[in-house]
């Protein structure tokens, strides 16, 4: 059944169908967001696209690799723009984030829980390429948690229950630093830049 359900997605990227489910969602941007606010649901019906996409993309990596393969995506990555004599130079990247939105009661006691599978191969990933990366996690709209990944100790642990049981990296709070979203722009450049 699941090899049918990956064959279903792969087949996705040449005759595109709805993933099951998001036709009403899509309905509900059409009904009530559009009228409202055009940009918006163009937004919301792009983020889904690109849902859609990545779902896709992930069937196909696992037919492919059926027995050896993880993926995992990071969310942006900062480029300084160079210049010189006010004429552009290129680019050089500075460092990547991986964002996420919790609410306060997801929150343990001891720190902050976040995939720890993915905890795992970010380190990796930054490591091998020697690019910063940069966890930022919205806390209920209230506060940003932010810390460099690697530099940081992190407790592995299987938490929670149910569907969401799985491998967490729990940050402790004392090596997270929370700040107020009003304070990100003048934060982020002493991240990426040490100003």
């Amino acid at each position: 059944m699941r090899k049918q359900v990956l064959a279903r997605h792969a087949r996705n990227f040449s005759k595109p169908k709805p993933v099951k489910g998001l036709a009403r969602v899509f309905r509900f941007i059409d009904e009530e967001v559009q009228p409202h606010d055009p940009y918006l649901a163009e937004e919301l019906r792009r983020q889904l696209r690109d849902f859609e996409n990545r779902l896709n993309l992930s069937a196909v990596m696992k037919l492919a690799y059926p027995r050896g393969l993880i993926m995992y995506d990071i969310d942006s990555v900062a480029f300084k723009i160079l210049e010189q004599d006010g004429r552009f130079r290129g680019i050089r990247p500075l460092g990547a984030f991986e964002l996420k939105w919790k609410s306060e009661r997801t929150m343990e006691e001891e720190g902050i829980p976040v995939n720890g599978m993915q905890y795992r191969a970010l380190e990796l990933f930054s490591e091998s390429y020697g690019l910063p990366l940069f966890y930022m996690v919205n806390i209920a709209w209230k506060k940003v948690a932010l810390w460099k990944v690697g530099s940081v100790g992190v407790r592995y642990a299987r938490l929670k229950e149910g569907l969401a049981r799985d491998l967490y990296a729990v940050v402790p709070w004392a090596q997270v630093e929370l700040v107020n979203p009003s304070a990100l722009p003048r934060k982020i450049p002493q991240m990426l830049e040490g100003r």
